[in-house]
């Protein structure tokens, strides 16, 4: 029987789409197929887990039955929050810190429902009770379960207890396959943590929370502990005025920090402090803790805890004692004595865990206690960083609900978890069930619907200088390189390299995050020799470095030598290398959940691999890299001006493929533009179609310009050309593993070999000028199209290699031609829906018939789309806002109602939003919530800082006011 490892015993339903805004559209086919079928919440969950990919946006609904689905699916569809969804856009694999807090928020019976309800919780709990009673000690069961009224708890009892639940809760969570990266603890939590963490075996730990457990209780006086919201230079000053011993005993956060002494002291100190309107509150503790009232344990306890050292481990402890990383061989005694006596520092064990690149901490508790604290070190991070910060439980809610919607959060949010484990389910297949909703798939850009007036773009490639990052990235990533073609391997460099550098993690290519493809140094060599090395590349697996992207890989990055030019006097590309970033680019149609990026190096600038890997994990788009210099390619939004061909240009002109879309409309134009004479060469020969006009004499000549002999028989009778078009072409399209050698043959020959022979044989003046119609698909690539973009990509490459011989070429890449039949009708509409409009043969001849300083692209597009061709790099997107925008006021209103749980119109904003009854987990969720409404991050210190409503209100509206 299916079954769920989620402890709720919900079943995970997931949904993944590589847009946010078609997981609506998801959840909608998937309502729709439950109104018309019969089904299971296990059958449709194994369906879609089984038949679609795990993509960039992704959703999972926690369901018990259909309907309980059926209701978080209408919330998805209309954008609601439910309880049962988690939702996350998370590209990067999560490196998971679990936190475990110390004491003072237990409480009786606080593991009560979970050891009844959860397996795993019950499993652990019973190991480790069983080894506090070989110990001899007193179970800590009672205290954790169902403790009898008014009888009094040892420290022993209350401890074993707390690392009991925290040690099962951490099971549970590991039981859902959510591991951990690293332990942080904070003072008793520590011993949690460096047990979980497997540096502390469960027999030392228990030994050392005996010798705690015994050192507390010999503290003779009545002490107490207390949370105070502010820094710790006031919380010092204070206590230097405060009547009664004090101490400071722990750093939390920037603002938040412990005291510990009588208990006098610390209830008037909580009183003081309350009454300004900021937060303190009482611990329910009753020894002074890390302070110097702990050195009178002695060698008493000294004695009590285990010798021996710290074990090496796979997971790093961080301790708050220190606020670093417990290395393997330290001594326990010495560090345990430091755990009872130095302040805590949890703010530094934060930072520290952030700097081990941390990005999701789970608290592992019956209530959150310290997720305040880490929300504050993330803010404080340098780069400022986002991460998750999730509890486990919650005291007024099941734990198992807490439990599962959590650890569905957790794992909605790592791209790499494997679903499959916590769905333990055979694959299951639906009949009739809903495919997953795409885009229409964009040939050159993205889809909209078009508008009724065209606009004509005459645009161009540019290179500009960039910035890359420095390297500076939140966390290192998985990297794994691979050589294109069979049998290629990298250099041995590049894995040292990796394993060197700061942003890398060397690993297998099908569990990569960045995936590296070095392409072979193909010769510059001339067209037929360099189609037939490419052509050769593709029939070995030249292209198969796509079959190694794995559920992991977010970017894959295609490293060439020579295949671009970005300045005008720089030496031509090599035709293979270009030819291959071309058909990268229409490769990474078929991928779109990896971004595909490419890095051209020069020839004679052989960069060193960590270099290369600086610019790789530091950047992303069409890069090169000359002399040190990074360069990015953009589009301009209109080519540099153009100077009109003179008259006599028009004087004899020779039209290649002169019965084609293109030829046709120049045969047809260019009588009206002043033409004198026009040569048609096709191979079908003389045709009746394009009688003379405007005194032009057409002459229309069978001609295989892929024969050289053919080629040099007409051109004897031929005057000297003053224009030039070249348009000859075949075209094929097929999917990745359809492309063939033999296609690109095909579709290179009269492109390349047909332009050699023309240019070699065909007499022109010193002026003539040649276009070489290429394509849009050599710059943006194409679904289906990569073999069609390499073969115009190489066109590209011998215009720039003949202007480099001294002659007026240019190629134009042209967008959608009316009545092109290069595809066929489903394909055309297809392209059309991306927003890209068939060009009128008119308007395109005259835009090109100019001396263009740059191969230009000419293509006509939905005025309202020209951004999504013409952007350079994706925009972040801003933060939601919820129903339209609002004022400062209503949404401080309206949200702080709603974590509050009040009627709006009865809250006093003047009074401190602690007065209201703001703690700090309901900041937490409150800072979230006018995150999301108005797009401004609040700063976690000035919610619980004494800051009033009103207070608030007007620090939104200055942020909104402030500039960008």
């Amino acid at each position: 029987m299916p079954f769920s490892e989620l402890p709720d015993g919900r079943l995970p339903v997931l949904l993944t789409a590589h847009e946010a805004d078609l997981l609506p559209d998801a959840a909608r086919d998937v309502l729709d197929y439950l109104g018309r079928e019969p089904g299971e919440v296990a059958q449709i969950a194994a369906h879609l887990l089984g038949t679609r990919r795990l993509r960039r946006h992704r959703i999972v609904l926690r369901a018990r039955d259909t309907a309980e689905l059926a209701d978080g699916l209408r919330a998805v569809v209309a954008g609601r929050d439910h309880p049962l969804v988690a939702r996350s856009t998370g590209s990067a694999t999560s490196r998971r810190a679990f936190v475990f807090p110390g004491q003072g928020t237990q409480w009786p019976g606080m593991g009560a429902e979970a050891y009844r309800g959860l397996r795993v919780y019950r499993e652990t709990a019973d190991r480790i009770d069983a080894a506090f009673r070989s110990a001899g000690l007193t179970s800590p069961l009672r205290f954790l379960t169902n403790p009898p009224a008014g009888e009094s708890v040892s420290h022993l009892e209350l401890q074993g207890a707390q690392f009991v639940h925290a040690v099962a809760l951490a099971a549970v969570w590991r039981s859902c396959g959510i591991l951990p990266d690293l332990t942080i603890g904070h003072s008793l939590g520590e011993v949690a943590a460096a047990h979980v963490a497997e540096c502390l075996s469960l027999d030392d730990a228990i030994a050392v929370l005996a010798a705690r457990a015994a050192a507390i209780e010999a503290i003779p006086g009545d002490h107490g502990v207390a949370v105070l919201g502010m820094d710790a230079v006031e919380a010092a000053e204070l206590i230097t005025r405060a009547p009664g011993w004090l101490e400071l005993s722990a750093i939390n956060a920037s603002t938040s920090v412990a005291v510990s002494g009588e208990r006098r002291a610390v209830t008037a100190l909580v009183d003081a402090v309350a009454g300004t309107g900021r937060f303190a509150r009482p611990l329910a503790m009753s020894f002074p803790a890390h302070t110097s009232a702990m050195d009178a344990c002695g060698r008493g306890v000294t004695d009590a805890l285990p010798a021996g050292e710290f074990t090496e481990s796979a997971v790093p402890f961080i301790g708050s004692a220190t606020g670093d990383v417990v290395a393997a061989g330290t001594d326990l005694r010495s560090y345990w004595l430091a755990n009872l006596r130095n302040t805590i520092r949890f703010d530094r064990a934060v930072d520290t865990g952030i700097a081990h690149h941390a990005d999701a901490f789970l608290e592992m508790s019956g209530h959150p206690s310290l997720l305040f604290a880490v929300e504050d070190g993330v803010d404080r991070s340098v780069p400022p960083r986002q991460a998750l910060v999730l509890g486990s439980g919650h005291r007024d809610q099941p734990i198992a609900d807490s439990l599962a919607a959590n650890i569905a959060a957790a794992a909605v949010a790592d791209p790499g978890f494997r679903w499959a484990d916590l769905l333990a389910t055979r694959p299951h297949r639906l009949r009739r069930f809903p495919g997953a909703p795409m885009r229409a798939e964009h040939l050159w850009a993205v889809s909209a619907s078009p508008p009724a007036q065209p606009t004509l773009t005459v645009t161009g490639e540019r290179w500009e200088p960039c910035v890359v990052r420095g390297n500076v990235v939140p966390a290192p990533r998985s990297v794994a390189v691979l050589g294109a073609g069979p049998g290629r391997r990298p250099d041995p460099a590049w894995a040292e390299a990796i394993r060197r550098h700061r942003a890398a993690v060397p690993t297998a290519a099908s569990e990569a995050e960045v995936l590296v493809v070095l392409a072979p140094s193909f010769p510059d060599a001339d067209a037929a020799a360099s189609v037939g090395a490419l052509s050769t590349a593709l029939d070995r697996g030249l292209l198969d470095y796509a079959d190694a992207i794995g559920a992991r890989c977010r970017d894959v990055w295609l490293v060439t030598d020579g295949a671009e030019q970005i300045n005008p006097d720089d030496a031509a590309p090599h035709l293979a290398s270009a030819a291959l970033a071309a058909m990268h680019r229409s490769v990474a149609h078929e991928h779109p959940d990896q971004g595909f990026h490419h890095l051209d190096l020069a020839s004679s600038d052989r960069a060193a691999a960590a270099d290369i890997l600086d610019i790789l994990l530091g950047t992303t788009g069409e890069i090169a890299l000359r002399e040190r210099v990074c360069y990015r390619r953009t589009l301009d939004r209109e080519a540099p001006p153009a100077h009109r061909f003179d008259a006599g240009v028009l004087d004899d002109v020779v039209i290649t493929g002169g019965h084609g879309t293109i030829g046709s409309a120049y045969a047809r134009a260019l009588p009206a533009l002043g033409a004198r004479r026009i040569t048609l060469l096709s191979r079908r020969g003389e045709r009746d179609d394009f009688a003379g006009a405007h005194g032009t004499e057409i002459v229309s000549r069978a001609c295989d310009i892929t024969d050289p002999a053919a080629v040099a028989a007409a051109a004897r009778t031929a005057g000297e050309a003053t224009l030039v078009v070249h348009a000859a072409g075949t075209a094929a399209f097929a999917e990745r593993t359809g492309i063939t050698g033999a296609a690109l043959t095909e579709m290179a020959a009269a492109r390349l070999a047909g332009l050699d022979h023309l240019t070699a044989t065909w007499p022109m003046t010193a002026d003539t000028r040649i276009l070489l119609c290429s394509s849009v698909t050599a710059v943006w690539g194409g679904r289906g199209a990569a073999a069609y973009a390499a073969a115009n990509r190489m066109l590209d490459v011998a215009a720039a290699r003949l202007r480099s011989a001294g002659r007026h070429a240019v190629a134009i890449r042209w967008g959608l031609w009316e009545g092109s039949t290069i595809v066929d009708a489903t394909e055309t509409a297809r392209v059309q829906r991306t927003g890209l409009r068939p060009l009128t043969p008119a308007d395109a001849v005259a835009a090109s018939l100019a001396d263009h300083p740059i191969d230009p692209l000419i293509f006509a597009a939905d005025p309202r789309r020209m951004q999504s061709f013409l952007a350079a790099a994706d925009q972040e997107p801003p933060p939601p806002v919820a129903d339209g925008p609002v004022t400062a006021s209503e949404a401080v209103r309206s949200q702080l109602a709603l974590v509050l749980n009040v009627d709006a119109a009865t809250l006093d904003l003047e009074e401190s939003l602690f007065d209201l009854g703001v703690d700090s987990l309901l900041a937490l969720d409150l800072r979230r919530r006018l995150t999301r409404t108005t797009g401004h991050t609040v700063a976690l210190a000035s919610l619980l800082g004494g800051i009033t409503g009103t207070d608030l209100i007007a620090a939104l509206q200055r942020e909104r006011e402030s500039p960008a």
